[in-house]
């Protein structure tokens, strides 16, 4: 149980850390149009006090890839944990590991993550032990107030029972969720939860993020924001004890990072 002290200090990390970010880059100390411009993309004001989705998705690389994604999950489990951040780990979101940061600013913290990981290890799954390049897509997804809403004539909800782990409860009960968006043609797909309720609503989270950036209003104005999850992100090289940041061009420590000794935020 989280005390109200200890609530009280995340709130304080986070909103120095906002302040630290728009203290360098604040919006009137700049003249200059181009700059403006620059900062209004980076910082995507309009939504930065949204509290967010942290989703992993494997991509190329097998069963290591698969591993690696257990992997990031736990890390950044641990380190929202010791942050004291309020969180729900939840997994199975269209078979993706995903975790729910419900603190407001989340999105802004977190959107610089989002984008392609490459790593570079010996797979400890094979036995040659051969030095092997996966990759992972991470997305931060932001959780939109009540006034988004989806009509319910443009959805289709069909239940089944759970293909995953979880308990013979959520095996054996109708609890998993599709919701189809029949303009869009977009489908989630969410089996995380026993309850069919909590599942419906964590798919309708996540489908309104995807209608949002398929939405042509939204993409033109707040494209920049989302077009990093096309390129790598950062490179992970576990034979060089070293990461690069593609966006800052800097390389850091690989160990102290995955000890928790960084704050990877504000790398």
């Amino acid at each position: 149980m989280i005390n109200f002290f200890e609530e009280l200090n995340n709130i304080f990390y986070i909103k120095e850390f906002i302040f630290k970010k728009k203290n360098i880059f604040n919006y009137n100390d700049f003249d200059n149009s181009i700059y403006k411009d620059k900062i209004i993309k980076k910082f995507f004001y309009k939504n930065s006090n949204l509290n967010c989705y942290l989703e992993i998705s494997s991509l190329a690389g097998g069963d290591d890839s698969e591993d690696l994604n257990i992997y990031f999950f736990n890390f950044y489990l641990k380190w929202l944990n010791k942050k004291l951040f309020s969180i729900e780990d939840i997994k199975n979101i269209n078979n993706k590991n995903t975790i729910f940061i419900k603190n407001n600013y989340s999105f802004s913290l977190f959107k610089e993550e989002n984008g392609i990981h490459r790593i570079i290890r010996k797979n400890p799954l094979n036995s040659s032990n051969k030095i092997q390049t996966s990759f992972l897509n991470i997305n931060i997804l932001p959780k939109f107030s009540n006034d988004f809403i989806l009509n319910n004539n443009d959805i289709i909800l069909e239940t089944f029972k759970s293909k995953g782990a979880g308990g013979q409860h959520v095996n054996t009960t109708n609890s998993a969720v599709r919701i189809t968006h029949i303009p869009t043609n977009i489908n989630v797909i969410c089996q995380s939860e026993r309850s069919q309720n909590k599942n419906k609503f964590l798919a309708l989270e996540i489908l309104k993020y995807k209608i949002f950036i398929k939405n042509n209003f939204y993409i033109n104005k707040y494209t920049n924001s989302f077009k990093n999850n096309k390129k790598y992100v950062k490179t992970y090289n576990f034979i060089n004890n070293e990461i690069i940041d593609h966006n800052k061009k800097k390389k850091f420590n690989l160990n102290f990072y995955f000890k928790n000794y960084l704050n990877f935020i504000e790398l």
